[in-house]
């Protein structure tokens, strides 16, 4: 659940409920997802090369031209990569209540300041072009006037979940791999609980540990997928009081 100003009495305790175990999270999700993240950024950007790799007769490795749309896709891979689909940085706090953490995305600060820079020249263009061209530069240059204006103020920020524990909570807990995914059955398990993740699986099982200590009555389960835990009990409990 994301950060609002107004906090229920429940998460406002388990926000100030003194910090039991705290972690760091750098990434994405699972062990394989940023490769799938890598083969959207290649594939959208160099199907470009090779499409025009294919239909331009001139469009050779031994004109400068080649080399020069190779660099720019090369350049628009990463920035779809990083910028568009940017790790994670997560600070996790384990309380006596639950868990609450902070998410931010890893964009380095020079990237917010050249976006920044060119919202500021799109601007500028845009002026120019309503003062050369006359009111007809609105049709075109208004648009992107306005999206330029919302790009003046990119920054970087960071979103506030929590994790509330309760006694009937059950925690899937994913082999070999560092992910938590909690759930609530009174609540419904897809509307309430969330995925916990740590670099590496001894830093999960040291977090398993202290969750045995803090909340002996749940249950912790072990799946191998994630789309296991749909197969549990919890997932189906809604259906059976409909079916009653």
């Amino acid at each position: 659940m994301s950060n609002r100003e107004n906090i229920d009495p429940v998460k406002k305790r388990l926000y100030e409920a003194e910090t039991v175990h705290y972690w760091e999270h750098k990434g994405w999700g699972g062990k394989y997802e940023y490769l799938w993240r890598w083969g959207v950024a290649i594939f959208v950007n160099y199907s470009i090369f090779v499409f025009l790799w294919l239909v331009l007769d001139g469009f050779t490795v031994d004109r400068p031209f080649f080399w020069v749309v190779f660099a720019f896709m090369t350049m628009m891979t990463l920035i779809t990569r990083y910028l568009f689909t940017p790790d994670k940085h997560r600070c996790y706090h384990l309380t006596s209540l639950g868990i609450h953490y902070t998410e931010k995305d890893m964009i380095p600060d020079v990237a917010y300041k050249v976006v920044r820079g060119f919202a500021w020249v799109g601007i500028v263009v845009c002026v120019i072009a309503v003062f050369i061209l006359g009111p007809l530069a609105f049709v075109g240059a208004g648009g992107f006037a306005l999206m330029s204006f919302g790009m003046t103020n990119f920054h970087p920020t960071t979103d506030k979940y929590s994790i509330l524990i309760a006694e009937n909570t059950v925690v899937f807990d994913l082999e070999n791999e560092g992910v938590l995914s909690f759930a609530v059955p009174e609540k419904g398990a897809h509307a309430y609980g969330g995925d916990i993740y740590t670099m590496t699986v001894d830093q999960k099982q040291e977090l398993l540990s202290k969750l045995h200590s803090l909340f002996p009555s749940i249950e912790f389960v072990k799946i191998k997928r994630l789309n296991d835990q749909s197969k549990h009990p919890v997932y189906h409990q809604e259906e059976e009081k409909a079916a009653e």
